[in-house]
């Protein structure tokens, strides 16, 4: 139980500190960069997307090295084993769309429960961001643009 405690707040104290560095990084491209206001837009959905595939990566790899190296936990259900199941249930859990046809058992909920928690958290705080980089292009644009 103390190794998913452990793992699991050190899975989001890193995704944490891997989402604040990223928009910290996007938002560098504000509406004084030479960027188009819809291409700045779309570079940072790309990018927020990208970062977000990371994390549900490390989740997922740490998901697999509980269940087949620590043995603290396993799943059941439709689960072969494969990275493709490793990463489809953290994509589950990470986006909180619920338990699937892939159960987690043991210690393993916990990491899964964490994780769900911790995406909830990076998602909405990446559609804050995004909020706030359309709002400033906006903003921006009616200031350059007077009606």
């Amino acid at each position: 139980m103390l190794i998913a405690i452990v793992s699991g707040f050190a899975l989001v104290g890193l995704t944490s500190f891997m989402h604040f560095h990223a928009l910290h990084a996007l938002s560098r491209l504000g509406p004084e960069t030479e960027l188009r206001t819809d291409r700045r837009v779309l570079y940072c959905v790309l990018a927020l997307f990208g970062v977000h595939a990371m994390q549900v990566s490390l989740y997922a790899c740490a998901l697999w090295l509980a269940s087949d190296v620590l043995s603290i936990g396993s799943f059941s259900g439709v689960h072969s084993g494969s990275a493709l199941d490793f990463f489809y249930i953290s994509i589950v859990s990470y986006t909180s769309l619920g338990i699937g046809d892939i159960i987690p058992t043991g210690h393993t909920r916990l990491l899964v429960g964490l994780e769900a928690l911790n995406g909830l958290l990076l998602i909405t705080w990446s559609a804050s961001f995004l909020y706030m980089v359309m709002e400033r292009q906006w903003r921006a644009r009616n200031n350059r643009d007077p009606l």
